[in-house]
């Protein structure tokens, strides 16, 4: 069991070991990026006792006496957790201890902010003892030590295992054994009894009490921290490390992921070397060491927190040999070694081992190099400021320069074609030299004169150069601006399978950023790559990775160049700079400035030193960036997140905080933040991530945050956090569909009262036409018809008597007398059809004409009299009125033998009809019951009905007959204002014309 123990640690620990971005226990300590965090920087307290990383990358550390932060690379967060001690479970659960009291918090409310929800465990050890620390055993126990022994922690459930021993630290041996160090020295659990070592602190010349760790390593070596130093135990020998003594005591000892045995001591922090303590940070006193699953180093001090991290990038400058510190191009030769060049600093030839600087005491006659190449014949060619171009062949050096038939001596660049040609840009242009002849382009042949030019040959060999006007292309003989690229600062430096070209464009002009940055030239067509960065060289791997160099040193997964991207898809790059090890991240002017030898080292140029990426070295992590919520300002209020965020009605102003975790390289973290239904892309922002909205919609909206990880790989999905704006009442579902339930109903009770007012009228009207008609017929049969059939008896009887001329004759003038009759009785028939609306709109005029009509050949005086100002009358009710006078005035004429008719229509605040005559009158008994001998007196009063009037008939034989009709004014005249109201009803109620000129209601 003891054997497959350590096996299984080894092979853990070689995994872990190979995804580490690791402490190279190779480089010396000096060679570590150093950074360090006080209350000056963010730091709460400067006391630092533990340190435990999470599942989700924050940081957590107990402070002082009992605080707890947590660290997400960038700044500190203080929670209100009081703890003494922590652990790590195996379940990513959180164990904080403090006195006699244990809380547990779940891996869910880690990233939350405010009151943390923890599960309290109570020990039970008693007020005089307190707990001193906390071990996870590879079981997945908890281990309590106490000072009053040793407690295991298992279901829910504390055990008492040990009595009496003050436990000060648990470690675990490679067997399974608890390793135990009290104030009485070390002692061993091996779970059934305890085994003092007394013997070990007198191997040591210690007291027992002044053994302070006890630490077996992964190769099996035990590590004793002493009062006067430390030591190791390999088998049964114990070797004591230098210095020792009692200046020299130890407290804690460490192992890192790369095996690295870490030391805290009386006078720093050491590193264990194969015999003797290298010192890492002096006069410090150290509490706690912890190695995250970078591969990083975090040191806990009395005197703030330090992190340790592998040098990405490492910077060769004179101290490392080399002629200068500021390099101009560096060049990879067929042979694997790498060229550099220096401004005036000769020509450096680097095997793998030492530098061999080249410069005019070896035949190199200008030392001020800017730019290398090799051609076809291996030969490497030297462009130099000042003395031209020389070829190294063999080992000496030839020289072309104005004598040669060059226009100058200041090359810029060399570039070896494929068809083995050579091209030099020159400070006044670019010259070609084939088979020992020159050929110099100039303005004439389209080289834009005193200008920066960059040279680049593309894999099929077609020839490009980049100036301040634009890009350039050999056609012929002749270079041709392509006009397709904008005349703007431009420089080619590389191309792809496909043919497209990379192009870098600057202008200083363009405040929008669209001319600036690096972009992807194909088909005659511009596409942006990486904005608002110039790039000057590009680097491929075996792997297909690219390696650019410009502004710092990226690198970009292999074909993500190629693939096409949505508008707002993000590049997936990682960006190299100061914080990776670099001195600047300026590269230098001469080209190339990047080269990859065959030990897959990659070399950039910079202005304060050769930089170099060891990338076999260089981990790759797919671990997704944890994205967390921060805080919250709604209005002037801040709050901390919840699941949610939940506004009150007519929110006007949100700011949203938010961050991502990432404790190793925090500054190569970018993120993207959109808010659907608000933002139409995804909007860039660095972090800390802070977003401001104005007033959203009501609903619930989701807020999206996405971000790369530290080697420029974005997770696509991110976080989305929920935002619920709540609406006022008016713009709750419930309230709309309320509306329309509402407005549904008015329609269905507006349609049904307008069904029924329409039926109501056409009720009216069918009744009013068949009570004319029967009136008509009715009208006809008693004078009409009645004349014609006796005009026929009498012409039947005439016929009978045809010989007797005299009765003939009386028969003739009879016939005649009555067909006159009926010709009269048919005209009054006529009469009694028409319509005001048919004559004319003047209901006084109408009335006069009908009166005159129905007198004439009468012995009847009439007497006509209108008062009152004249006003508009509604065309139906004057049609009525029409109606009941005419019907009155003919009655009148025809029935009442009077000798006198007045006829009164009155214009006030009602209009009144009154028809009067002093004739026979009418009889009781018709009156009584309602209707005349041809049924006019009833169709008077219906009429009268129908337009809401009151009709009043007065009648006797000595008298006559009156009668009297009085309209209400709001009937019949019309209002020459309309009021909103009335223009709605109009609107609701509006009828067309019959076809005989008749309306069917009034509005």
């Amino acid at each position: 069991m003891k054997i497959w123990n350590s096996i299984t640690a080894a092979l853990v620990l070689f995994f872990i070991t190979q995804s580490a971005y690791a402490l190279d226990p190779n480089e010396p300590f000096s060679s570590y990026i150093r950074r360090s965090f006080t209350q000056e920087n963010g730091l709460p307290t400067d006391i630092v006792n533990n340190i435990v990383q999470s599942q989700d990358g924050f940081l957590w550390l107990t402070l002082g006496n009992t605080e707890l932060a947590r660290f997400d690379g960038q700044r500190f967060t203080t929670l209100p957790v009081a703890a003494d001690m922590m652990a790590l479970g195996p379940d990513g659960d959180l164990w904080v201890g403090e006195t006699t009291e244990l809380k547990q918090l779940s891996p869910a409310v880690l990233n939350q902010f405010g009151p943390l929800q923890a599960i309290s465990h109570r020990t039970g050890i008693g007020v005089e003892a307190s707990v001193q620390c906390l071990y996870f055993s590879r079981n997945g126990s908890l281990w309590v030590g106490t000072s009053q022994g040793l407690y295991r922690f298992e279901h829910g459930v504390f055990s008492f295992v040990i009595p009496q021993f003050s436990i000060q630290r648990i470690e675990e041996s490679s067997n399974g054994d608890l390793l135990l160090t009290t104030s009485q020295g070390l002692v061993v659990w091996d779970g059934w009894r305890v085994l003092p070592h007394p013997e070990l602190a007198a191997q040591l010349g210690v007291k027992a009490g002044e053994i302070f760790h006890v630490f077996e390593d992964s190769r099996g070596v035990t590590w004793i921290c002493t009062g006067l130093g430390v030591a190791r135990r390999i088998g049964n020998s114990i070797e004591k490390l230098q210095p020792w003594g009692p200046k020299h005591g130890c407290v804690r000892i460490y192992e890192d992921p790369q095996h690295n045995i870490w030391i805290a001591g009386s006078g720093g922090l050491f590193r264990a070397t194969t015999s003797a303590l290298e010192p890492v940070i002096t006069s410090v006193k150290v509490r706690c060491m912890y190695g995250d699953r970078d591969g990083n180093l975090w040191v806990g001090t009395e005197n703030g927190l330090f992190q340790f991290q592998d040098r990405a990038v490492r910077t060769f400058t004179k101290a490392d040999g080399l002629p200068g510190d500021v390099p101009m191009t560096v060049l990879t030769t067929h042979d694997g070694a790498l060229w550099i060049g220096f401004n005036c600093g000769g020509l450096v030839r680097f095997d793998g081992h030492r530098f061999r600087t080249y410069n005019e005491k070896d035949g190199l006659l200008n030392s001020c190099v800017w730019s290398l190449a090799e051609d076809a014949n291996h030969d490497l060619w030297i462009g130099t400021y000042g003395g031209g171009a020389f070829r190294f062949h063999n080992g000496s050096f030839t020289q072309y320069s104005k004598a040669q038939g060059l226009p100058t001596g200041t090359i810029d660049s060399v570039v070896t074609a494929l068809d083995g040609s050579l091209w030099l840009v020159t400070a006044v242009g670019i010259s070609r030299m084939r088979n020992g002849q020159i050929r110099n382009y100039t303005t004439a042949d389209g080289v834009p004169f005193n200008q920066s030019i960059t040279l680049y040959e593309d894999r099929r060999g077609g020839i490009w150069f980049g100036a301040r006007t634009g890009i350039f292309h050999l056609d012929g003989d002749r270079f041709v601006n392509v006009s397709s690229i904008p005349k703007v600062y431009a420089s080619p430096i590389g191309d792809d399978d496909s043919g497209a070209l990379y192009v870098s464009l600057f202008s200083y002009e363009d405040s929008s950023g669209d001319s600036n940055g690096l972009f992807r030239f194909e088909n005659d067509r511009l596409i942006k790559i990486i904005p608002n960065m110039f790039l000057v060289n590009i680097v491929k791997t075996e792997q297909g990775d690219l390696w650019l160099s410009g502004e710092g040193i990226l690198r970009v997964p292999a074909n993500r160049l190629e693939q096409a991207r949505e508008h707002d898809e993000p590049l997936d790059f990682a960006l190299f700079g100061i914080a990776d090890g670099m001195i600047s991240i300026q590269v230098g002017s001469g080209k190339p400035v990047s080269a990859l030898t065959s030990d897959a080292k990659l070399w950039v140029a910079t202005i304060k030193g050769l930089a170099m990426i060891d990338l076999k070295r260089l981990p790759k992590t797919d671990r997704k960036p944890a994205i967390y919520m921060k805080e919250f300002t709604v209005g002037r209020k801040q709050q901390l997140p919840g699941q949610q965020l939940v506004l009150p009605a007519g929110a006007s102003h949100m700011e949203l905080n938010f961050d991502a975790i990432e404790i190793t390289s925090p500054e190569k973290i970018r993120m993207q933040y959109r808010l659907d239904g608000v933002d139409t892309e995804w909007l860039d922002v660095k972090p800390p991530g802070h977003a401001i909205y104005s007033t959203i919609s009501a609903g619930t909206h989701a807020f999206h945050v996405r971000a790369c990880n530290r080697n420029g790989i974005w997770d696509r999905t991110g976080m989305v956090y929920l935002i619920i704006q709540k609406p006022f009442f008016y713009q709750t579902t419930w309230f709309r569909l309320t509306v329309i339930a509402t407005a549904l109903l008015m329609v269905v009770v507006l349609y049904r009262l307008r069904l029924r007012q329409a039926t109501a009228r056409l009720n009216a009207l069918f009744d009013e036409r068949l009570g004319e008609r029967t009136r008509i017929a009715r009208e006809l049969h008693d004078t009409l018809l009645q004349t014609i059939q006796g005009s026929k008896l009498v012409a039947d009887d005439a016929l009978e008597r045809a010989t007797d001329f005299a009765h003939l004759r009386g028969k003739v003038e009879q016939l005649s007398r009555w067909l006159g009759q009926a010709t009269q009785e048919g005209r009054a028939a006529l009469n009694s059809l028409r319509t005001a609306s048919v004559e004319t709109s003047d209901l006084a005029m109408d009335l006069r004409r009908a009166a005159e009509e129905y007198s004439l050949n009468k012995s009847m005086t009439v007497k006509f009299l209108v008062t009152g100002a004249l006003r508009d009358l509604h065309p139906i009710a004057r049609d009525e009125i029409y109606r009941i006078a005419n019907e009155a005035i003919r009655n009148a004429c025809e029935h009442s033998s009077a000798s006198k008719l007045e006829v009164t229509l009155s214009y006030a605040q009602d209009l009144t009809l009154r028809v009067k005559d002093n004739g026979v009158g009418i009889a009781p008994a018709i009156i009584a019951e309602g209707k005349a001998e041809h049924f006019g007196l009833q169709g008077m009063r219906e009429r009268a009905d129908r337009i809401d009037s009151k009709f009043t008939l007065v009648s006797s034989p000595d008298s006559g007959t009156e009668i009297t009709l009085t309209v209400p004014g709001v009937i019949i005249f019309r209002s020459t204002r309309t009021t909103r109201f009335k223009r709605i009803k109009g609107m609701l109620f509006r009828d067309r014309d019959d076809s005989d000129g008749s309306s069917s209601g009034i509005a």
